[in-house]
């Protein structure tokens, strides 16, 4: 081996290694582009390609420069040459699968890949630059050298996954902006991407870190005896550039938090600026969350960690976190997770947004942080290995069961077992593995947690544990998935439910997955634009955005009903009656679509005044379901009296060409209330706005005096009583509560419906009844 001064590297076109990676990258993008999601350019194709071009463009130029001991400048400039044409390959390859499947969105797309796997490829390229001149300076024999310059290569890209990794698990955030990968938005749920403008400026800092490589190369030189000497003095300009691209590359590092890029604990407490502390429950919120709200939510925290310790039989974390945001954008900018709502039991902290009361998902969320007390793994949560491959099946189902929708007129076992009559229902061995992503998410989490209450009343709360904390189900349950499953389809096949709960299950679960859908982000991000767009009273703008989305999925029911709703606020009526009566009678079209349809087409009866007809149309409906909110807004709709009762509720619910108006629905409800005394349906919609709008006090009178009067039976007035309840312990009065709770009791419930009010009025701090006692018992 010569030992002495630099060779030149051999021709681009003719390098082995060059010529190998281009290869790989090629037969490893292309077949990865006839998986869903993957087939053009976008978010997931993005994401893929940087977690392979960057590496790939590394390992060639470390392998070129270790063997040829080239020029530190030639060195860098092939690894920029190697970087820029993996990321053109790359990008070529990704828009031919695009031809092939469709385009998305083509000029996001782009730079999504440019801005991501783009300049990670080239970054790589430049770090495997590095990683030859260091192997071929420290090692002599080829063999040993190719090694260390691929294993050296490949430890730059590893090791941004790495840092990621760390700040997953040291801080609340979910999303990663990576040199090599470029980004991460987190969960999977979360379709909508934000705005691109964090990424680009964390890639002014990758651009800075190539030119500071590419400087600092050129001021150094390989002597004759191969060492390499650094001569700032020879080239004082580009010494000077090298200290420019490097404190720019430094100050984006330094100003992240502020740009998006990342943030700790600290940074995101800081931000949010506010704290309470309740029982076990540590409440850290946004300024714009009142101090009132957010006591509130930790009083309901402290509450459900008790109902869910006697539910698992175990003792959950001293304390807990609450990270509690104004908004889903707030939320969005400092963590991640926008829409989502996290838990992170290995930090006994949950991350949820808004001030509903009761909060919808807090239980669900803080079961993951009591279930993470019997698991095992530094994430305290199921799955093999420890917990280092997640079950998301068991993790999500031990939620749902613990902490069920408290306000459904089915049980999570009702709901499975009609998913299992329509043929719906997920087979257990792919719940419980990563194929649990493949299915809808509503089928996936009910039928997870309807299994594990099966499981739990089977096997008890010890079996339960054990097998969350990863003992083997079949030593746990003395029986293997498949014979589990035999007996619990069983026991789902002894259910027994109406046409109407078929139906209404038929809406919520038949949908397509994530990975089944066509161009989803794009769609979604679509579809929320539109929908600003009317709200803005903006018709003509939503009507374009609609036609864009319809032109990637023309059979897109949202899309569909939004361009109904466009005509019909344009005053084109007839249009709109046409979209509706096509929808409503495609039989392709998703159940729940149809329904959406023959109800709008009756909304637009009932504001034109014909009434008999719009009613028709309602009781019709009613009789197809039996979700008690559907029903519930029916008979709103079906029984508003003509005049001014009519007038109310279709400013309220329907809109004139100007869309809905709570100002001017206000307005008509408290006229329909002076007018008939006796009616209690204006005021019960009062109240239920005002509660909507965090006016607890004014709420409670409202309905307070709706219930005095009369209302429809027996939606309405289960509502009523329901949110009087929900009021008063809002507000601190027991002996309010306690009357509602017990009318409620009175009431002809469904049995998850009955069981979902005692454990509310239990967390409300009223005494338990014998029923409410019975609940979570553990076996």
């Amino acid at each position: 081996m010569d030992s002495g001064g630099s060779h030149a590297l051999p021709p681009f076109s003719r390098s082995r290694a060059v010529r190998f990676g281009i290869g790989i990258a090629i037969v490893v993008l292309a077949g990865l582009g006839f998986l869903p999601q993957l087939g053009g350019p976008g978010y997931e194709a993005a994401l893929v390609a940087g977690l392979v071009l960057p590496s790939i463009a590394a390992v060639v130029t470390a392998l070129d420069g270790g063997a040829c001991r080239p020029a530190p400048l030639a060195a860098v400039a092939r690894g920029i040459y190697v970087g820029l044409a993996l990321a053109g390959l790359g990008l070529l390859v990704t828009l031919l699968h695009g031809v092939r499947v469709g385009l998305c969105d083509p000029r996001e797309g782009t730079l999504l890949f440019v801005l991501g796997p783009g300049l990670g490829a080239v970054l790589g390229g430049v770090s495997g630059a590095g990683a030859g001149i260091l192997s071929a300076r420290l090692v002599k024999r080829a063999r040993a050298r190719a090694v260390i310059a691929t294993v050296t290569a490949l430890s730059g890209p590893l090791a941004g996954i790495v840092v990621s990794l760390v700040r997953f698990y040291t801080s609340p955030m979910v999303f990663a902006y990576d040199p090599y990968f470029g980004y991460f938005s987190g969960p999977l749920y979360d379709t909508v991407i934000g705005s691109l403008w964090p990424l680009a400026t964390y890639r002014i800092g990758t651009v800075a870190t190539i030119a500071a490589a590419a400087a600092i190369a050129a001021l150094v030189e390989r002597g004759a005896d191969g060492r390499l000497l650094v001569l700032p003095g020879k080239r004082p300009g580009v010494a000077f550039a090298f200290v420019l691209a490097l404190g720019t590359s430094g100050l984006v590092t330094a100003f992240g938090p502020a740009l998006g890029h990342y943030s700790t604990g600290r940074d995101i407490e800081r931000a949010l600026g506010r704290r309470v502390s309740v029982g076990r429950c540590d409440v850290v919120h946004s300024s714009a969350v009142t101090p009132a709200d957010a006591r509130r939510l930790g009083t309901e925290c402290h509450a459900h960690l008790s109902q869910l310790e006697r539910y698992f039989g175990a003792s959950g974390p001293e304390r807990v976190k609450v990270l509690l945001f104004a908004s889903e954008a707030e939320k969005a900018r400092w963590m991640g997770a926008g829409r989502t709502y996290i838990a992170k039991p290995w930090r006994n902290e949950v991350y949820v947004q808004g001030t509903a009361y009761p909060h919808p998902v807090l239980g669900h969320e803080l079961a993951h942080v009591v279930a993470g007390s019997f698991a095992k793994g530094p994430f305290r949560v199921a799955g093999p290995l420890g917990g280092w491959i997640p079950d998301p099946g068991r993790i999500e189902g031990f939620a749902v069961a613990a902490a069920p929708n408290e306000n459904d007129q089915l049980s999570v076992e009702e709901w499975a077992a009609a998913q299992l009559e329509l043929g719906l229902l997920p087979r257990l061995e792919q719940l419980f593995r990563l194929g649990f992503f493949g299915e809808p998410a509503a089928r996936a989490y009910t039928a997870a947690g309807a299994f594990v209450r099966f499981f739990r009343e089977e096997l008890g709360t010890e079996a339960l544990r054990r097998w969350y904390g990863g003992e083997a189900l079949e030593s746990v349950a003395k029986m293997d998935l498949a014979a589990l499953e035999r007996r619990w389809h069983a026991r789902l096949r002894s259910v027994r439910l109406t046409e109407a709960e078929l139906a209404t299950a038929r809406a919520r679960f038949d949908r397509p997955a994530f990975f089944e859908r066509r161009c989803p982000r794009v769609i979604d991000r679509l579809a929320g634009v539109a929908a600003m767009q009317l709200a803005a009273g903006d018709i003509e703008g939503a009507r374009q955005t609609y036609a864009e989305l319809l032109a990637l999925d023309a059979a897109d029911p949202g899309a569909r009903l939004g361009m109904a709703t466009c005509s019909a606020r344009a005053g084109d009526d007839g249009d709109a009656e046409a979209a509706h009566a096509a929808l409503a009678a495609d039989a392709t079209a998703p159940a729940w679509a149809r329904t959406v349809a023959l109800e709008a087409r009756a909304d637009l009866l009932l504001r034109r005044g014909e009434l008999d007809a719009a009613r028709s149309i309602y009781a019709e409906l009613a009789q197809k379901t039996a979700d008690p909110d559907r029903l519930r807004t029916l008979d709103v709709k079906r029984l508003a009296p003509s005049g001014i009762g009519v007038d109310a509720i279709v400013m309220l619910l329907i809109g004139d060409a100007d869309g809905p108006s709570w100002d001017v629905a206000a307005a008509k409800l408290g006229e329909w209330a002076a007018i008939d005394r006796t009616d209690g349906l204006p005021e019960y919609l009062l109240g239920r706005n005002l509660m909507g709008r965090g006016r607890i006090r004014h709420a409670a009178e409202y309905l307070e005096r709706a219930l005095g009067k009369r209302l429809p039976e027996p939606h309405v007035r289960d509502e009523a009583l329901r949110l009087r309840l929900v009021t008063a312990c809002a507000a601190g009065d027991r002996a309010a509560a306690r009357r509602a709770r017990d009318a409620l009791l009175e009431r002809d419930l469904s049995a998850a419906r009955r069981e979902g009010l005692l454990r509310f009025a239990e967390r409300c701090g009223l005494e338990a009844s014998p029923a409410s006692s019975a609940l979570g018992s553990p076996h």
